[in-house]
């Protein structure tokens, strides 16, 4: 060191031998400003902030999840809670969380939307960004799907609270989301569904299916027996395999089918077909017509009972077959009224036809009984055929006769079986 000329000096010697000598001359650098205070440093994660002209401050970590951002003021920096966007990921293996707050806790779930909470079960998805929890899509089991959030906070979102179960719909400031709550594998699909039980399906706004099996499909519709069927806006399927098909449709006895609008079958077995036809009071009950209302729409309301036909007219009455296994075929028009069988076992066969005498026939248009056991054609042409060989004596049943035409001797023969199941008499007429 060459302390007079403020030079460090040195030599070096070369493999070869050759020796080198050399000398540093150091420089002075100044430094201008002060240092920093690594005291200003308290714990871990603070930030060095510029605070003001030339000065320098601490900014203490945050809490989880909080995000660096500028103060309302912008004067600042500060850390808060996110109010958008990306929250982070999920706390189940491999799921996926999107949105403030957001919760994705079980294996595989995900979570997309402000407030979303996929939970519980893996594979879990909700979907959808509510105010709060509350408004907020809940999938809470394993495989379950709610997509969809309210418009208010105290009003539920989408829910879907079972193995497998899906809801999809959002909720209004009133009306609920679609909620999935049956045992298993349960669809609601509509502002306010409700599918309630193991493999209940409703779908359209608040329709509802309450029990298992059963499916409403349409605007307010509800099937609430086991395995029944409601479809169509408002209707109701409310026995196990009942069926309700069209407006305002009902199928209130088990295994009753009503399709039509307001169509009813209010008794166990019960068949109506068409708008307004009825079908009531005795099981096995079958109306089939549709009128404008239930006047003129047919009307079947007695054990077996069978009423086909409508009128034309809202003051007009459609087929009537009101006593047991009684039949009326016929419709009416815009002034006259169907068939009608009032009787047990009795039959009406035309328009405005009257069977009111158990085991009476009325056939034609304006015929009508006017005893038990008749059978009254009206006053019409008969024409029929006749056969031109005898019946064998066992082709009749007791009290039966039976008539042929014996070309050879220009007669028309009959045979008759008495009552007592045994006794033939055979006779002819003369054919003229």
């Amino acid at each position: 060191m060459d302390e007079s000329g403020d030079v460090l000096s040195f030599k070096a010697k070369r493999a070869a031998g050759t020796v080198l000598s050399g000398g540093l001359s150091p420089t002075t650098h100044a430094h201008s400003g002060t240092y920093v205070d690594l005291t200003t440093i308290d714990a871990a994660g603070d930030l060095l902030v510029g605070t003001a002209d030339n000065t320098v401050g601490r900014l203490a970590k945050g809490s989880a999840l909080n995000v660096l951002r500028v103060n309302a003021g912008a004067t600042a920096l500060e850390w808060a809670a996110p109010s958008g966007g990306i929250t982070g990921l999920g706390t189940g293996t491999d799921s996926t969380l999107v949105g403030t707050s957001g919760v994705a806790s079980s294996d595989y779930s995900t979570a997309i939307g402000a407030r979303a909470d996929a939970d519980t079960g893996a594979q879990a998805i909700a979907i959808g960004g509510g105010v709060n929890t509350t408004a907020a899509p809940l999938a809470n089991a394993q495989g379950a799907i709610a997509i969809g959030a309210s418009n208010g906070s105290a009003v539920a979102g989408a829910r879907a609270s079972q193995v497998g179960t899906i809801a999809i719909g959002s909720g209004g400031s009133t009306d609920k989301g679609a909620a999935a709550t049956g045992n298993a594998k349960s669809i609601a699909i509509g502002t306010a569904s409700r599918a309630q039980d193991s493999w209940a399906v409703a779908l359209g706004y608040s329709a509802n299916a309450s029990v298992s099996g059963a499916i409403a499909l349409a605007v307010s519709s509800t099937a609430s027996g086991t395995d029944s069927v409601a479809l169509g806006n408002s209707s109701t399927a409310s026995q196990s395999n009942a069926v309700a098909v069209g407006v305002s449709s009902s199928a209130s006895a088990a295994s009753g089918v009503a399709v039509g609008n307001s169509s009813i079958a209010s008794i166990s077995q019960a068949v109506a077909i068409g708008a307004n036809a009825r079908a009531t009071t005795g099981a096995q009950a079958i109306a089939l017509g549709g009128g404008t209302n239930t006047t003129a729409a047919p009307l079947a309301n007695a054990q077996g009972a069978i009423a086909i036909g409508a009128s034309n007219a809202s003051g007009v009455a459609g087929a009537k077959a009101s006593a047991a296994s009684a039949i009326a075929i016929g419709s009416g028009d815009a002034s006259v009224a169907g068939a009608a069988a009032s009787a047990a076992d009795a039959i009406a066969l035309g328009r405005t036809a009257a069977a009111a005498h158990a085991r009476a026939v009325a056939v034609g248009q304006g015929v009508s009984t006017t005893t038990v056991d008749q059978v009254n054609l009206g006053i019409k042409r008969l024409h029929l055929g006749g056969p031109t060989t005898a019946p064998a004596d066992a082709d009749l049943i007791a009290s039966q006769i039976s008539f042929w035409i014996n070309e050879a001797t220009g007669m028309l023969a009959f045979k008759v079986k008495y009552a007592d199941g045994t006794t033939i008499k055979n006779g002819t007429v003369a054919v003229v």
